[in-house]
C-alpha cells in the first residue's frame, strides 16, 4: 500500500507545473525558471528590450510595447523569430502585412525589411 502511495504521489509531483513546485522563479537542474511576460514591463517613454540569453551564435531578447508603439523598419543579416507572448501586432515583412497574437510566432528573414506596430499592449520574445 505504502509503495502505491509513493508511486502515485510522484506521479503528480513530476506531472504539476514548475511554478507549483518552486514558485515563480526559481533554480531547475541549475536552470532559471522564470514567467517571461512578468520579466519585463511596459514603458510609456518607448517600447522597452531586455536580453535574456546570449548563446554562441544567438541571443534572445524580450520586448515590450505598448498600443501604438512601433519598432521602425529595417533589416537585419541573419534569420529571427518572434514568439508572441502577450497581445497582438501588426508585423510588416517585405511589405506584406501579417498580424499576429498571443501564442503565435512568427519568421523574420533574413535581408527582408521588417517592422511593427503594436495594435494592444504586446510582448514578443525575438531570437537572433
Amino acid at each position: 500500500m505504502r509503495l502505491i502511495a509513493m508511486v502515485c504521489l510522484v506521479g503528480l509531483l513530476l506531472s504539476a507545473p514548475i511554478s507549483v513546485l518552486a514558485g515563480k522563479e526559481s533554480q531547475l537542474a541549475g536552470q532559471d525558471v522564470a514567467n517571461l511576460t512578468e520579466a519585463i514591463a511596459y514603458s510609456a517613454e518607448g517600447f522597452v528590450k531586455k536580453p535574456i540569453f546570449k548563446g554562441e551564435n544567438y541571443v534572445i531578447l524580450l520586448f515590450a510595447f505598448q498600443k501604438g508603439q512601433r519598432l521602425e523598419a529595417h533589416t537585419i543579416a541573419i534569420d529571427a523569430f518572434v514568439q508572441v507572448l502577450e497581445g497582438s501586432a501588426l508585423v510588416a515583412i517585405d511589405g506584406k502585412e501579417y498580424v499576429v497574437a498571443a501564442g503565435e510566432k512568427i519568421s523574420l528573414p533574413k535581408n527582408l525589411s521588417h517592422a511593427l506596430t503594436a495594435k494592444e499592449d504586446f510582448k514578443m520574445l525575438l531570437v537572433k
